[in-house]
């Protein structure tokens, strides 16, 4: 119809303009110089000069296009919205069907609902996100990464261990400054563990070239994708050539799609009917201690809420940072010198214990259990302490870690004993600091006669070795 169009303004001019010849005024009575005699169209020039009616249903089927005219761009469709012109530092795969058949899966009511609740929990750590992958240079849609990997949870555990916003496994770790003891755990550090996975995804592309292959290997392993390359003869550069290879498990290839879908969504969030902003974002500042701070005391004494600086210090196991080592406490920015002020009056203690003094007959392993405080806990806090040789009347330093006072310690009912020189089998919930609290040993004596540490774990059904008195 377009073409037909086209064609009926033509002929009107053209007939116009022939007819206006045949009624024009003499030439002397018209202003200026008389026209060419060739620009009055005359019946002499060429029949295809002026279409006739028989040739409009070819221009009406076949329209000429000008060499210069624009291409008409796609229309591209992704769960009934107009994906067209979004930019992306990642491509998006539109119209692959395991991708867009999430993507849908997430536009129901419930997928908004739960991505909603995922990013307000996103408000004390996606800041810090955003501006570590900007440092590094790194694509934007990677901070939807912990979307999809914890929750945005530090708290998270996996099935297989995986801990943390970034889900790192224990034997992940080494090379990107994170480490795990009896008080802390930086895999839950949301400051460690984000420069740490930035920086692991960053050797994955550099690697390998591409950064789906870098986000599947954060997900399965180096290792795992690169035998999947290698057996499915895979162009290093071509995830989806991967993808239809089947060469990699069905979680690991799913991840990446699942990924996308999400980074979709939350890159343009009010095109998918979802909030702009979704809450009161936070900004933090580190500030290093070499005190021993519990943060429940820290809070009191900063007037800060105490379940926020939780959030800010998920790798304190016990919420007290460990004795003997420098720490950085992350503090909301707008009291980061108050709380320097704080941690620099050394004229009070900061976190809350016990001083136990030593009776007769006491092991180090009888007062941690009455504490509830790990044997090794105790042993940090008190430099040079040797757990096999405390004295009557030593004093002890005890950290507090669950607010109630020591309680006298009981022998359970019931429970197992073994004389000296025999055998004790280790049952469900066993310690060997409660072991020879009950066989009124020492639990180094114990430790040595079974040729185990003193913190070894213990199995079910594990027979151990009780020394002579």
């Amino acid at each position: 119809m377009k073409g037909f169009a086209l064609y009926l303004a033509l002929f009107f001019l053209v007939m116009g303009a022939a007819l206006g010849a045949q009624e024009a005024l003499p030439a002397e009575t018209v202003p200026g110089e008389a026209a060419p005699a060739e620009a009055v169209p005359s019946e002499a020039e060429p029949a295809e000069a002026v279409p006739s009616e028989a040739a409009a249903p070819d221009l009406a089927l076949s329209e000429p296009v000008p060499a210069d005219a624009p291409a008409e761009p796609d229309i591209i469709l992704s769960a009934g919205i107009l994906v067209d012109g979004l930019q992306f530092d990642i491509e998006m795969p539109w119209g692959q069907p395991k991708f867009e058949e999430i993507r849908e899966s997430y536009m129901t009511s419930g997928g908004k609902r739960w991505l909603k609740t995922v990013m307000e929990r996103s408000l004390p750590y996606i800041d810090y996100i955003e501006a570590k992958i900007e440092e590094y240079g790194l694509p934007k849609e990677l901070v939807y990464l912990p979307v999809i990997e914890s929750e945005f949870s530090p708290l998270a555990v996996s099935r297989s261990g995986a801990t943390g916003l970034w889900q790192f496994m224990r034997n992940s770790i080494a090379g990107y400054d994170m480490t795990i003891s009896d008080w802390k755990d930086d895999r839950r550090d949301f400051m460690k563990s984000t420069d740490g996975a930035l920086r692991k995804l960053e050797d994955n592309y550099d690697a390998l070239g591409d950064w789906l292959l870098a986000i599947v290997a954060y997900n399965a392993g180096m290792g795992a994708v690169q035998r999947a390359m290698k057996s499915a003869g895979s162009d290093p550069k071509d995830f989806w050539h991967l993808w239809d290879s089947g060469k990699l498990s069905r979680e690991s290839t799913v991840y990446v799609p699942k990924f996308l879908a999400v980074a979709s969504i939350l890159r343009y969030p009010e095109l998918h009917g979802l909030p702009m902003e979704w809450g009161e974002r936070h900004s933090w500042e580190a500030l290093e201690t070499k005190r021993q701070v519990d943060l429940t005391v820290l809070a009191e004494r900063a007037g800060i809420s105490l379940d926020l600086l939780k959030q800010g210090n998920a790798e304190l196991k016990y919420h007290i940072t460990p004795p003997s080592e420098i720490h950085l406490v992350k503090v909301p920015a707008y009291k980061a010198e108050e709380v320097r002020s704080v941690l620099e009056d050394t004229s009070t203690p900061l976190f809350k214990y016990d001083i136990y003094k030593v009776k007769s007959g006491d092991t180090l392993s009888a007062v941690a259990q009455r504490y509830a405080t790990p044997l090794s806990m105790i042993i940090d806090a008190n430099p040079g302490l040797k757990p096999d040789k405390i004295r009557i009347g030593q004093t002890i330093i005890v950290p507090k870690l669950s607010g109630k006072p020591a309680a006298a310690a009981k022998t359970p009912a019931g429970a197992a004993s073994a004389a000296p020189g025999g055998t004790y089998v280790v049952k469900k919930g066993d310690t060997l600091g409660d072991i020879a609290f009950r066989l009124k040993v020492k639990a180094a004596s114990l430790a040595s006669a079974n040729g185990i540490g003193i913190d070894s774990i213990l199995r079910i059904g594990q027979k151990l070795k009780v020394p002579g008195s």
